[in-house]
């Protein structure tokens, strides 16, 4: 058995019944295991998504937990695979993470797992991070750190980076799991550093400032963020976009990182904190948005005029229940996406979180 599989082989998940009608016509060897594996991860890349739901029954969740625990390399990343492609249906996804998979998947990922398995696991968490009543529960069997850690892993593969991000994200819905990102050790200021680093890619890049609008939404994570210097990164993100050092096939993405690092000082500015105007004025923040302001307009003028009178102290406390209202109508929390994002993730509000099947 791998590494960190006697850790988590407690977990509720027992073999189907013997009178199982899916998997009775194949025995238990391991060959035998293999080849139905193979079998269903074949049926389950269908373009059927009744089929998937169909399929996605106790018996088959059941058996395929000692799958995932088991010491077959193969046998382990085709049960993965099919947890992931099982997922990319919204009535699966609480089924899964009601039938004990959930924790195995995790216990993998916190105690070791190869390249691909890895991959496969961060894409399972990110589907079925997409349904709201699993986020909680996601949060609280310590996924979090764990995907941090592949996030900022700057030799993890970029595909399981961008899905162990976009987990992160939409966890942080939950101002549980937003307070688990914070009190996650160095979390918060590896998160700066992916959008500090020169040669992160930009789609990592995008990832990553959707994280942190959501940490600006409260409290704790506005006041991490600025531990970490966030209020310089956002303001010097913000300028970068302006200038003519982004490519032209990049514009798009970095006008959607811009309008996001702008929705983030934003919500670091709320209650005009002498802190917060202390690092927006070392920042050269009133500078840069007022160019905004200027050049821009619109929904992210709005929050460059609204930053700017907290910098200087003026007018009053607006409601913030939902400090980022201004950005209606740009995607998932109203947020931007760039093209390959769109391309990456389809609609967040359809039935496939990641890529496709696997």
């Amino acid at each position: 058995m791998r590494r960190g599989s006697s850790d988590i082989s407690s977990f509720p998940c027992q073999p189907p019944p013997t009178n199982s009608e899916f998997l009775s016509d194949h025995g238990g060897s391991p060959s035998d295991q293999d080849a139905t594996l193979v079998s269903i991860r074949h049926t389950t890349r269908s373009n059927n998504p009744e089929l998937r739901i169909s399929l996605c029954t106790p018996n088959l969740l059941s058996w395929l937990c000692p799958m995932i625990l088991s010491s077959n390399p193969s046998s382990q990343t085709n049960a993965i695979a099919v947890v992931v492609n099982l997922s990319l249906e919204p009535t699966n996804r609480t089924r899964i993470v009601k039938s004990g998979i959930l924790n195995l998947l995790i216990g993998l990922l916190r105690n070791g797992a190869d390249v691909e398995a890895k991959g496969l696991i961060v894409a399972a968490v990110h589907s079925l991070s997409v349904e709201e009543k699993n986020r909680t529960t996601i949060g609280a069997l310590g996924a979090v750190p764990s995907l941090m850690d592949v996030f900022s892993g700057r030799g993890e593969a970029q595909m399981a980076r961008q899905d162990a991000g976009m987990a992160i994200y939409y966890l942080t819905f939950s101002a549980d799991n937003r307070g688990r990102v914070v009190k996650t050790n160095g979390s918060v200021r590896r998160l700066v550093g992916v959008l500090k680093g020169a040669d992160e890619e930009d789609e990592i890049k995008s990832v990553g400032m959707r994280i942190v609008c959501n940490l600006a939404r409260c409290e704790e994570g506005r006041s991490a963020l600025m531990e970490a210097d966030g209020v310089a990164v956002m303001v010097g993100l913000i300028e970068k976009s302006g200038t003519n050092s982004v490519v032209p096939e990049r514009r798009k993405c970095w006008e959607d990182m811009a309008y996001m690092a702008a929705a983030a000082v934003y919500g670091m500015s709320k209650g005009k904190s002498l802190r917060f105007r202390c690092m927006a004025k070392s920042a050269n923040a009133e500078e840069v948005l007022s160019r905004v302001l200027e050049e821009r307009g619109g929904a992210i003028g709005e929050m460059a005029r609204r930053t700017i009178q907290a910098m200087r102290g003026d007018g009053g406390e607006e409601q913030r229940d939902e400090w980022y209202e201004y950005t209606g109508g740009r995607g998932a929390g109203g947020l931007g996406m760039s093209e390959p994002m769109k391309r990456r993730y389809g609609s967040f509000g359809g039935n496939t979180a990641v890529s496709g099947p696997n």
